[in-house]
């Protein structure tokens, strides 16, 4: 499994992690179903699927965990539709139309109603704690799908003391000055979009794929009204990902090289059992993620302790 996105926090303070304690506490939220009535449900489930049913994976010191998300699809229009036929068969009975709390009644009894014949999607997200460098991460683009996260691993453990990843200087102000001035960072090099936005109209953005984001065009457009407001860039030759003006990272992709590796005497794909792939892969990517967060926090200015 390889993840797709970055929401990075910071522990204010390192917590105490014990393994044997953190499965158990995991255990009182693991998921289950929604039943009839349900809505939503979420809880944890095994983060190597149905190679192991533990619901903590444990990889070079990083807690790894995956919270599933269930809904039930209930299509507004449909519910409307039979709202309107109740209100219509209630005023007929009654000879006035369905006042307040009767109009509230009658749309909770469709609901009731419906509920338990609605299809549930669900969705999984990974996180996991690094408690020596004292980061968060979830994988997700959505701020409120990660605190969804976050709340469920606080519950679990008791407590996580975390806060959004905060730098000193402006991202947008520092990956504009990167193009303008042909100094991108030694470890990174450019990908191929970008995204501008006007300084005087947010609403004026400009969406650009190219082989050389230093082109005359956007270049120009720097030097205009315009400023980064998400930029693809690759670190280190190992994965590509886009970088928005929070500091959220996206659209992460591996190389092929690292996802696929070639067969040679010190590597052979084919010998390595699901179980171990599965967990070299997370080895693969918490290592590189670990050596490119403190490097996006140096290029920033290091991290905002101000409260």
């Amino acid at each position: 499994m390889w993840f797709k996105n970055l929401k990075v926090y910071k522990l204010k303070e390192l917590i105490k992690l014990d393994q044997e304690a953190i499965e158990k506490s995991l255990n009182s939220f693991v998921f289950s179903p929604c039943g009839s009535l349900d809505l939503e449900k979420s809880g944890f489930v095994p983060p190597l699927g149905r190679l192991s049913e533990a619901l903590l994976d444990v990889v070079d010191g990083q807690y790894i965990v995956c919270v599933r998300f269930e809904k039930k699809l209930l299509p507004m229009t449909v519910v409307r539709e039979q709202v309107a036929e109740k209100i219509e068969q209630y005023t007929a009975e009654h000879n006035r139309a369905p006042r307040g709390k009767e109009k509230t009644e009658l749309k909770d009894s469709v609901m009731l109603a419906l509920i338990p014949k609605a299809f549930a999607t669900h969705s999984d997200i990974y996180a996991w704690i690094d408690n020596v460098n004292g980061f968060v991460y979830v994988d997700t683009s959505s701020d409120k799908k990660a605190e969804n996260v976050l709340s469920l691993i606080r519950k679990a453990l008791g407590t996580l003391p975390v806060v959004p990843l905060d730098v000193k200087e402006s991202v947008t102000t520092v990956t504009t000055n990167w193009l303008l001035k042909n100094q991108i960072p030694s470890r990174f090099e450019l990908g191929t979009q970008i995204n501008l936005v006007s300084t005087r109209d947010e609403n004026k953005t400009v969406a650009a794929k190219s082989s050389d984001l230093l082109e005359d065009d956007i270049i120009q457009h720097l030097r205009g009204d315009k400023i980064v407001s998400k930029l693809s860039l690759i670190f280190d030759n190992e994965f590509s990902f886009m970088i928005d003006d929070q500091l959220s990272i996206k659209r992460i992709k591996f190389s092929e090289d690292i996802v696929h590796p070639e067969e040679n005497d010190n590597y052979d794909q084919q010998e390595k059992d699901e179980l171990e792939q599965m967990n070299s892969d997370f080895f693969i990517q918490t290592a590189s993620f670990r050596k490119l967060i403190p490097y996006l926090i140096e290029q920033f200015g290091g991290i905002n302790e101000a409260e």
